[in-house]
């Protein structure tokens, strides 16, 4: 029996864990004899349960394991090159770390070079959470469409961007096919709303609520009052307390959406953030 091998290729991850649970459910399943002792062995681990938790997120690698897992699994130089940075991507602590992780990987990507388009969409996708602005151009090209000035489009942009700044977003956005070009040759929506989904890295999502809470915070000396709204409380809660708010607001935040979908008479770009976060405790 041919040895199966993951439907996925390593560079379509953005999760290495994810990548490892694959591959072993993928070898589980060409072989009932492989199991977490056979995994730990060819990966170089002594203690069977050591993968198994690192899989779950229990356990980080090592520096010095990295190397050795990618050895193990046979990957070869360009698959060995990504999953050493996939790894640093995952296991950043900081923001800045882990975007110089994901440039490591982007430039693998380019030299491998893929035919297939939807390999790179994910990575794409992180990159449209990376900086607010991309969002931001989206949304004023669904309002007013695009013709191609980007210096007016930078100027529409709350606070400014450069010109140069909102050509790469219209790049980005292109690529992701979140927008495209009509019959005219000006750009419009693909779809007028999108969400999240699960295939969005939660990583990528962390760095973008950052940017927009800081975006927030200036607003409150930018922004006159009556353009802006800011409020909050501080609350004494439960953890059954929490989990029913998140709720609300889940469900509230839908609404919202639904109202800005049915209003025929925009003409301006909003953000809104929703933060319920501890600030004291037990």
């Amino acid at each position: 029996m041919a040895e199966k091998k993951p439907t996925k290729k390593i560079f379509e991850y953005l999760d290495y864990r994810e990548f490892l649970k694959d591959y072993y459910n993928a070898k589980k399943e060409a072989s009932p004899t492989f199991s977490l002792r056979v995994f730990s062995d060819r990966i170089g681990f002594k203690a069977k349960d050591f993968i198994s938790r690192v899989m779950n997120g229990d356990k980080n690698l090592s520096n010095q394991s990295i190397p050795k897992v990618a050895s193990g699994l046979r990957l070869g130089k360009h698959e060995t090159e990504f999953f050493v940075a996939l790894v640093k991507f995952n296991q950043a602590e900081t923001t800045e770390e882990r975007n110089a992780a994901f440039g490591e990987m982007q430039t693998t990507l380019k030299v491998v070079r893929f035919a297939e388009k939807q390999h790179l969409l994910g990575h794409a996708q992180y990159m449209v959470y990376s900086d607010w602005r991309h969002l931001t151009v989206r949304s004023l090209i669904g309002l007013f469409g695009f013709d191609g000035d980007f210096e007016a489009l930078a100027r529409r942009v709350h606070p400014h961007i450069t010109a140069d700044e909102a050509k790469k977003s219209v790049k980005l956005l292109e690529e992701c096919l979140l927008i495209k070009k009509d019959d005219n040759g000006k750009y419009v929506l693909t779809e007028s709303a999108i969400t999240t989904g699960d295939r969005t890295s939660k990583l990528a999502l962390r760095g973008y609520h950052q940017q927009c809470l800081k975006l927030a915070a200036d607003s409150i000396d930018r922004d006159p009052p009556g353009t802006r709204h800011i409020s909050g409380l501080t609350l004494g809660i439960s953890q059954e307390g929490y989990e029913r708010i998140v709720e609300r607001i889940n469900a509230f935040r839908k609404e919202i959406a639904l109202l800005a979908e049915e209003d025929e008479g925009s003409d301006k770009v909003f953000q809104l953030e929703f933060a319920l976060f501890p600030v004291g405790g037990k």
